[in-house]
C-alpha cells in the first residue's frame, strides 16, 4: 500500500483558489450536491456538450468540455442502470480547483494515471493523489469533505462508485468471508470514512487508459464503456482480496518523477532490454529504491513490466508490420529465434509463427 502525504492546502498556489466554481458535482447540479445529484442533472445541465442514451441497456452518458479560459480537456459521464456511476476525467484546469464533497453513502474505486488531486479524507493527514494508485474509500451520509486539484496538473482517472450492498452481491461471492481490506467497503452504515491506497497495476492501467481514450461513438461508445468499467472493478475486488496489509511507503516528488523516468524508458528500449543498475544510474535513483519503488507504485517489478513491453512490441511487429519470427525476436533482444519463440509462447499462450498464420488469413 502506498499513501502519500499532502504538502498543500486550500489556499496555496499560484492564481488563487476558484472555490465557487467548484469540480463536476458543482458544475452539475451545484455547490453541496452529491454525485447521484450530479448525475440526475445530466439531461438538464446546461454545460453538458452532449448526452448518449442506450436503447435497451438502461445507460446513459454525457460529456462536459472546459471552456478554454478554464483550461483544457473534459469530464466523461456515464450512468449504467442506476447501479454505477462512472466519472472519466481528462483535463488540467488553469487555477486550482476545490469542491465540497457530500458524504452519500456509497463506495468509491478511483483509479489514477495523472495529476495532483487531494482529497480531505482525514483531520491529520490528507490523501495526496499524484501517482497511478487504486483509491478506494466510502464516505458515509452526513460526514462532508473537500476535494481539490493542483494548477494546470494533468488529471486523467477514474471513479466508480456504486452501493456496499451492488458491491457485495455483485463482484463478492456469496458464503465466502469477505476478504478482510473489503470489509469497510461491502456493508453499509458506519460512522467514519474508509480508505486505503494501493499501487496500480499495469493490467489496470492499460484498462483505465483504454477507457479514458474510448474512441467509439454512439451507443457503441457506452456498451464499451460499461465494460470497461466493470472489468476495473473486478481488477480493484481481486487485487484487494489478495492483499494481506502491505506496509505504508512514502515516496517524494523528485523519486515519482525518477520513477516514472525509468517506466518511460523501460516502455521504449527493447534491445538490449536495459538492466536495473543502468536503469538507475539514467534515471538517477539508488538501485535498491527503485526496484522497490517500481514495485511499489506500479504494482509489478521492473523485469516483469519491461517485458511485457517488449513482448507487446513484438506482437505488434509480426501482427501488424508483417514482420518476420526473427526479426521481431531482435528487435525485442533476442538473439536466437527458439529463445525468442519459447519466450512468447510463455507469455501469450501461443507461437508467434501462429499470429503471422492468422495475419495471413
Amino acid at each position: 500500500m502506498s499513501v502519500i502525504s499532502a504538502s498543500h492546502k486550500p489556499g496555496e498556489g499560484s492564481g488563487g483558489w476558484s472555490g465557487n466554481l467548484g469540480l463536476f458535482r458543482a458544475i452539475l447540479a451545484g455547490p453541496g450536491h452529491t454525485l447521484a445529484d450530479a448525475f440526475a442533472s445530466l439531461e438538464r445541465a446546461p454545460h453538458v456538450e452532449r448526452i448518449l442514451r442506450h436503447p435497451t441497456r438502461d445507460v446513459i452518458g454525457a460529456r462536459v468540455a472546459l471552456a478554454p479560459e478554464e483550461g483544457e480537456g473534459y469530464w466523461e459521464f456515464t450512468r449504467i442502470r442506476d447501479e454505477i456511476y462512472v466519472v472519466v476525467a481528462n483535463f488540467a484546469y488553469k487555477d486550482p480547483r476545490v469542491e465540497l464533497v457530500p458524504g452519500d453513502g456509497l463506495v468509491q474505486f478511483d483509479f489514477k494515471i495523472s495529476g495532483d488531486l487531494t482529497l480531505a479524507v482525514s483531520r491529520t493527514e490528507p490523501v495526496r493523489w499524484n501517482h497511478p494508485s487504486l483509491l478506494v474509500w466510502s464516505q458515509p451520509k452526513g460526514v462532508d469533505i473537500s476535494e481539490w486539484t493542483a494548477p494546470r496538473a494533468r488529471e486523467q482517472f477514474i471513479i466508480v462508485s456504486m452501493r456496499p450492498e451492488f458491491l457485495a452481491q455483485t463482484f463478492l461471492p456469496s458464503g465466502v468471508e469477505v476478504p478482510e481490506p473489503l470489509k469497510a467497503f461491502a456493508s453499509s452504515g458506519g460512522e467514519k470514512i474508509n480508505y486505503c491506497q494501493y499501487p496500480l497495476s499495469s493490467q489496470t492501467l492499460e484498462v483505465a487508459t483504454r477507457l479514458i481514450n474510448n474512441r467509439h461513438a454512439g451507443p457503441l461508445a457506452l456498451v464499451y464503456s460499461e465494460a470497461l468499467a466493470l472489468e476495473l472493478v473486478c481488477h480493484a475486488v481481486a487485487s484487494l482480496s489478495s492483499l494481506t496489509g502491505a506496509p505504508a511507503e512514502r515516496y517524494s516528488e523528485r523519486e515519482l518523477k525518477c520513477l516514472h523516468a525509468a517506466r518511460a524508458v523501460l516502455m521504449r528500449q527493447f534491445a538490449p532490454a536495459p538492466t536495473i543498475d543502468k536503469l538507475a544510474r539514467s534515471v538517477g535513483m539508488s538501485k535498491s529504491i527503485l526496484t522497490k519503488g517500481f514495485k511499489a507504485v506500479f504494482g509489478e517489478t521492473i523485469f516483469d513490466f519491461s517485458l511485457r513491453c517488449r513482448m507487446r512490441h513484438a506482437l505488434t511487429l509480426i501482427r501488424d508490420q508483417g514482420a518476420t519470427v526473427e526479426q521481431a525476436g531482435e528487435a525485442i533482444g533476442y538473439a536466437h529465434p527458439t529463445s525468442f519463440t519459447t519466450a512468447f509462447r510463455r507469455h501469450f499462450g501461443m507461437r508467434p509463427i501462429d499470429v503471422r498464420r492468422g495475419r495471413t488469413r
